[in-house]
């Protein structure tokens, strides 16, 4: 029997692309194996959380020697499949195994010209993807059919009622990535401060599955209502949500909720770059003529944007304090007009679903 091994290294990547894979997968009696990749932004829950996926086995994460070395012992390889990640572990398996490497990304990668195949979501990410002979084939987004699996690490206490008719509610996504959040948690709790200061608001917070339990209890202590349950389900009754750019955005566009998107500074200097690229912006002067830079020529930062060609999602990118997003936050809670109108061109978006069934598809005709 050979096997398809799925490569994936974040929590994000993990959950919103490789779960929805691996379902369709079993659906087509085919058995799924996941290798957890290195990755700094790990939370040390996604072993955990891959155990609760159908996956046949789940292997590492490793340091980056032993993965090369334990690649090398892999047997029963049918095909690769490189679900985030860089692409050199991939494209190491793939040719130690005699495998075909397929992967699937939003974005151009080193190494996809290596790829049998190249899959993506949207027109807008093929065409930055295209070329030095890649051909992306578009298949939808995983992150949409992500949303029609339920299933959670944790469970939850249902979200009560809205507290009065007037009041408003409001959504809080820090991230999957513990450095982020920990940095997002006095940030935000500053935020909602401010906000239930100048309106009647109530406010939840939806952290990753992969979250600790000591960490839920450190948002819970804030006020800040954490939540560990599907998106579907905890962004029910929800006016306005705050985020960052990432895959949220597209969860919060195929859930239509309007949505405010904000990269202060702040968080930009925690964000733990690699390589040369890491050492020089670790000097501060730097630092800051990079993010000078970035807020003057950054384009369109959230997918949903791209996508649309629009800023339907309004982006919040600079030095912003706790207060100054909470006024944003304010203004357009208070703007019905705006609120119902994102609302409803959400509700005409049509999201790219069935990109698990597409990509299994393909899988099966390289197996046969």
């Amino acid at each position: 029997m050979k096997y398809v091994y799925i490569l994936s290294n974040g929590p994000g990547e993990l959950w919103d692309w490789a779960r929805p894979v691996a379902y369709e997968l079993v659906k087509n009696e085919i058995k799924p194996l996941l290798w957890l990749l290195p990755c700094q932004y790990a939370s040390g829950m996604e072993r955990a959380c891959a155990e609760l996926i159908p996956f046949h086995d789940v292997i590492g994460p490793y340091n980056w020697a032993k993965t090369f070395a334990e690649m090398r012992k892999a047997k029963d390889v049918g095909l690769v499949m490189q679900l985030g990640g860089d692409l050199i572990f991939g494209r190491f398996l793939s040719k130690t195994s005699g495998a075909k490497l397929f992967c699937y990304t939003y974005g151009k990668k080193r190494g996809l010209p290596k790829c049998s195949k190249v899959f993506t979501a949207y027109e807008v990410m093929a065409r930055s993807i295209k070329g030095d002979g890649v051909c992306p084939h578009v298949i939808g987004d995983l992150v949409a059919d992500s949303l029609k699996l339920n299933s959670v690490p944790f469970g939850g206490d249902e979200l009560s009622p809205k507290g009065s008719s007037s009041s408003r509610r409001v959504a809080f996504f820090p991230g999957s990535r513990f450095s982020i959040r920990r940095k997002a948690l006095p940030f935000l709790h500053e935020v909602y401060l401010y906000l239930k200061s100048v309106m009647d608001v109530e406010v939840v917070t939806l952290l990753s599955p992969f979250s600790l339990n000591d960490e839920v209890y450190a948002w819970k202590e804030a006020g800040l209502n954490p939540r560990r349950q599907p998106a579907s389900t905890v962004l029910k009754g929800v006016d306005l949500a705050l985020t960052q750019p990432g895959t949220n955005t597209l969860e919060l566009l195929y859930l239509k909720v309007p949505t405010l998107v904000a990269v202060p500074y702040a968080f930009l200097s925690d964000i733990p770059f690699s390589g040369f690229k890491g050492a020089l912006l670790r000097l501060p002067w730097i630092k800051g003529r990079v993010f000078d830079l970035l807020s003057r020529k950054r384009g369109m930062l959230s997918w949903p944007n791209k996508i649309l060609g629009r800023e339907l999602m309004p982006e919040l990118v600079g030095d912003f304090t706790p207060k100054q997003i909470a006024e944003a936050m304010a203004r357009f809670l208070k703007d019905d007009t705006w609120l119902k109108e994102t609302s409803a061109y959400m509700d005409r978006f049509s999201p790219a679903k069935g990109a698990s069934k597409k990509m299994v598809e393909e899988i099966k005709q390289c197996l046969v």
